[in-house]
This record gives C-alpha cells, structure tokens and sequence, in this order.
C-alpha cells in the first residue's frame, strides 16, 4: 500500500471525525428512545391505564418500524441519505416535543411516529457508516455503530427510573429536552459529512423485477430453515418484549429491586457477550441445534427467575434472570442470522434479512400486547411463566430437528 493509499484508510476509516459524529448521533437517537421506553408505563399506569393498553404503546413502536422497514431503502435511495437525515432529525426532535406537549394527542400515535423515525434512521445511518468507512474497515465501523446503537439501553434505564423517582414527569420532560438539544449539537456538520453518498443500486438489483423479489419472498417463507429460525427468533423475543414492557411494573408491584439496575445488567451482558463471543459463534452453515437449544434455555431460565424473584425476596435474583435473558439474546440473533446468509444464498440475502428483522421485531410486539392482555388475566409473575414454558417448548423443539434440518434441501 502506498502512501496516499495509508492517508486515504486514515480519513476513511472506523474514527475518522464524519463517522464519530454518526456514532455520537446513534447514541443519542437511540438514548431518547430508551428513556421514553422506561418511564413512559410507570406514567401510563400511573394514570390509570391497563395492561393492554401499556401493551399497545410499548408495541407501537415496534410495529411501525417493522412495517416500515422494508420501504425505508426505497425512499432513502430516491432522496438520498443526506438530506433523509435532515428529515429524520427534524422528526425526532418533533416526536419529543410532542411527548412534552402531548395535550390530547395519542401515545399510541406518538409512538408510531417514534418507530416510523426509527425505521428510517436506522437503514440511513447504517448506509452511511458503510459508505464512509474503507473497505478495510467497514466491519469495525458497523460493529461500533451497533455498539453505540445498544450503550443506550444499558445506560438510560437507570437514568429514567432515577429521574422518575426523583422527578416524576418533570424528569421526564427535562430528560427529553437535554438529550433533544444534545442530538441538535451532534446532528452539526453531518449534512456536509453525508451530501457526497450517493445511494446506487448493483446490477444484479437493477434487473431485478417485483416478480423476482416476490418469488423470492415466497421461496424465502416456505423454506424450512428459514422458518425455524424465525420461530426460535420469535420465541426469544416474545418474552424478551414482555420484560421490556412491563418488567418496571412488575418491580414496583413486588416491591424487590430496581428496574433501572435490572434492564443495565440485561443490557450490559448483551453487549459484553456480543463481543466478547463474537469469534466463537458457530457459522459453518450447519445446524447447531443443542447451541440453539441452549440459548433459548438460557433466556427461559431468565424468565422463570423474574418469576420467582418475589417468591425468594432477594433481588440478586431477578438480576441474574436478567443476565440469563440477556446472554442469550445476544448470541441467538448472530448466530441464526450467520447460519441463513450461508443456507439461503447471497442472492436471497437482502430478502430474507429483512423478514427475518421482521420476525424479531414481530415477537417483541407479541410481547408486549399479547401478554399484556394476558397479564391482566394471570398477573405478571404467570405472564412471565406462560413466556417461559413457550420458550422452553421451541428450545425442546430445536434440540430435537437436528436430523429433520440436516435432511432439508435449500
């Protein structure tokens, strides 16, 4: 490599100052939404609202970036990412005013609106790291915007329950406006470190047709690995979107630990795992099924001891589920998603892996709306029984396909 060569990887690479921005800009977009997602059910309950309706507001979000999902890269690639992530900002700034001046407005909407925002920033900011990132560097770049993309999770929490505690609706609004204001000053610059990417489409795209793509979704749905990587993928996420929705609830009712502390060592492990185990993930396209298994047992024994956590009185207990649920979230998703990009092929690649984003997203909504009608009926400590055993089903399940996978044709 010659010298302009090493001077032109140095300005392009995984820290350069236009990357750093859009790593700082996710962390913040993605600080807001972690923030609303923990003190928006303490104020909903405290207002009297019903698990169901909890339910719905926690699952809006989801829902809409889910069905928003697969039209993003179309607009984004019309409009191009620079000026999409002036649009999207303005969004997000809007969608917290509107938590702050909500009057009589839905939060049903206002989460719609957060998830539509979501979709969009999520597609953009990938496609820009990917472009401004050298080639030489460009899994480490998305490895740190995926990484700044999760320390949110770990950290706003805690900082929600706290400024809830101590605040109650006026943390909640002063919250929102710090981190609105700090996404203002991070967003500087970004248009002019963005308006050069040009979105293009590969040939291989260009002659595809609707038949294609629709031939290929099909194909993608009926085919069995792909199917029974979608169920092990919702049955991890359904109660993984039950705790989200509702954990901080069940803390208040049972009168043992702190939900703030809970979702950070949760979060935590996803991330210290994620990486840690990175190079250890199976990803030879075979079926690893007792690996599977073991994960979704993982994330069952989490659950039973959010549930049993009131029955022992001791808080180290519901920490450690959710640890449990947490380890194993954050190797299911690599490890299916490594194992379908070698089984179905590079040409199915962008098909399957947005409906496989899909089911994930899919089970966190089934989550948190369907147990949450449930939890109305059963109470939480049962809701969180009812999404153990379903778990504890599918992991049965997988350890027994080993064959049946292994007899399947692609």
């Amino acid at each position: 490599m010659n010298r302009g060569e090493s001077l032109a990887d140095s300005r392009n690479g995984a820290f350069s100052p236009a990357v750093l921005r859009l790593y700082a800009l996710t962390f913040l977009f993605y600080s807001a939404n972690a923030f609303v997602q923990m003190i928006l059910p303490l104020y909903t309950r405290s207002i009297g609202f019903g698990n169901d309706q909890i339910g719905m507001i926690v699952g809006t979000y989801l829902l809409v970036s889910m069905l928003l999902r697969p039209w993003a890269g179309i607009v984004v690639e019309r409009i191009g990412i620079a000026r999409i992530l002036r649009y999207i900002l303005v969004g997000h700034l809007f969608v917290l005013l509107l938590f702050v001046w909500q009057g009589n407005i839905s939060y049903i909407i206002i989460r719609g609106l957060q998830g539509a925002v979501a979709a969009f920033f999520s597609l953009a900011v990938q496609m820009a790291v990917m472009d401004l990132v050298s080639k030489r560097d460009r899994a480490q770049g998305l490895s740190l915007y995926l990484l700044f993309g999760l320390l949110p999770s770990v950290m706003m929490p805690a900082l929600g329950w706290i400024a809830w505690d101590k605040a109650g609706m006026n943390g909640f609004y002063t919250g929102l406006m710090v981190l609105g204001v700090l996404t203002l000053i991070a967003s500087y610059g970004i248009g002019r470190a963005t308006k050069h990417i040009k979105v293009t489409k590969t040939s291989a795209e260009q002659k595809a047709t609707k038949h294609d793509i629709a031939g290929g979704v099909r194909s993608t749905l009926w085919n069995r690995h792909f199917m029974l990587s979608s169920l092990v993928m919702m049955s991890a996420t359904i109660g993984f979107g039950a705790v989200t929705a509702f954990l901080a609830l069940y803390v208040i009712q049972i009168g043992i630990g702190n939900a703030g502390l809970f979702f950070a060592v949760q979060s935590g492990v996803i991330v210290t795992a994620r990486f840690a185990f990175r190079k250890n993930l199976p990803s030879d396209g075979n079926w690893h099924s007792a690996y599977v298994g073991m994960l979704l047992v993982s994330i069952t024994i989490g659950l039973a001891l959010v549930a049993i956590a009131p029955l022992t009185g001791k808080a180290w207990v519901l920490y450690g589920g959710g640890a449990a649920i947490g380890y194993g979230i954050a190797n299911v998703y690599p490890v299916l998603a490594a194992y379908l990009s070698i089984v179905l092929g590079q040409e199915r690649r962008k098909v399957w892996m947005g409906l496989f984003i899909s089911m994930s997203d899919l089970g966190t909504v089934i989550g948190s709306l369907v147990l949450g009608m449930t939890a109305d009926y059963t109470g939480y400590g049962d809701m969180f029984w009812i999404s153990a055993g379903a778990t504890l089903c599918v992991a049965v399940f997988v350890v027994l396909s080993r064959r049946w996978m292994a007899r399947s044709s692609v």
